[in-house]
């Protein structure tokens, strides 16, 4: 395991998530988002964020959610899991679970830098409808 792959090992509490545009505007995903992002040494990742203050369902089954409330569950939180490796300064998650399907199977590569105690994972430039912006995640080390 190299250096930089050391230094994420464990568990971090994100921080701030940003979309930041081409122009450096930055719009929270989720406003007041929580999570957590761990890292383990045998190469698994676990993945969990969510929007601030998310509704309750009204009965206790948590699969058992009317359409609205699984409607605002699934569009207030964000969770995926699977392996994780370095190369260099890119962090690359393979996906095996995740909360949207799409993402099952998936190779995503970040960029992964630290500064101070931060970690600063960031996408890949995205563009969709023209516009082209990245996700940034400034995760803490979580205590």
């Amino acid at each position: 395991m190299t250096a930089h792959a050391e230094r994420l090992v464990g568990t971090w509490r994100l921080d701030d998530w940003a979309r930041v545009d081409a122009d450096g505007k930055r719009t929270p995903p989720l406003p007041g988002a929580t999570g957590l992002i761990t890292y383990t040494a045998d190469g698994f990742m676990f993945a969990t964020l969510m929007g601030a203050n998310r509704a309750p369902f009204a009965g206790t089954d948590p699969m058992g959610g009317s359409p609205e409330e699984t409607h605002r569950a699934m569009s207030t939180g964000l969770s995926y899991c699977g392996r994780w490796r370095m190369d260099g300064d890119r962090l690359i998650h393979n996906v095996e679970l995740s909360m949207f399907p799409n993402w099952v199977g998936a190779e995503m590569t970040r960029n992964c830098r630290f500064d101070g105690g931060r970690a600063i994972v960031t996408t890949l430039p995205i563009t969709d409808n023209g516009k082209t912006f990245v996700f940034e995640l400034v995760l803490k080390r979580a205590a």
